[in-house]
């Protein structure tokens, strides 16, 4: 059975959590056989991994559904200023939270960020919200052209977006879904 091995990246909150380093990434791709993706992004996590996977690919950029943390307390309108709220709460929870590699990759991790998206959506309208289905979508057809061409895959995502490909590659039953024990 063709493995998926999805696993988060903090490039722009990776600062704030330096024992979530490249690092400690490293040996995954050192170990992989098969297709390695990287995220469209820039930062020292995608750097190393880059270098240190020959021939990674690149998947679909989110670009265009992707909404950074909020970075003052107020907006526009009151859909902003719950996005602003929340993003505020969110990082101070996760600075407790995350204090072990391995909670970074967890199910509570994914549904604080899928709870996030949708606030997203409520503040900002369907545009955004479906650019983000149809540029994620695009991530989930390239990883399945690499198992359907019987070869495993491991994923480095934005921790802000992993929760939509975890849970789309959890429901198909020709793939087994692997999050690694980091730490």
């Amino acid at each position: 059975m063709i493995t998926v091995t999805l696993v988060s990246l903090l490039h722009r909150l990776g600062p704030r959590f330096p024992h979530y380093s490249p690092a400690l990434l490293l040996p995954l791709v050192e170990r992989h056989q098969g297709d390695l993706w990287l995220p469209a992004i820039k930062g020292t996590e995608v750097t190393a991994l880059a270098q240190q996977g020959e021939g990674a690919q690149q998947l679909a950029s989110l670009a265009s559904g992707w909404c950074d943390f909020a970075s003052d307390n107020g907006g526009e309108t009151p859909e902003l200023d719950a996005l602003a709220s929340y993003d505020e709460e969110m990082l101070d929870n996760l600075l407790m939270y995350w204090s072990h590699p391995a909670k970074i990759n967890s199910p509570i991790t994914d549904n604080l960020f899928e709870l996030r998206r949708e606030v997203v959506d409520e503040a900002h309208g369907t545009k955004l919200a479906a650019a983000w289905e149809q540029q994620q979508q695009a991530r989930l057809e390239q990883l399945m052209q690499g198992a359907r061409a019987g070869r495993d895959q491991l994923c480095f995502v934005e921790v802000e977006s992993a929760y939509w490909l975890r849970q789309r590659l959890s429901e198909l039953p020709e793939l087994t879904l692997v999050t690694p024990a980091l730490g």
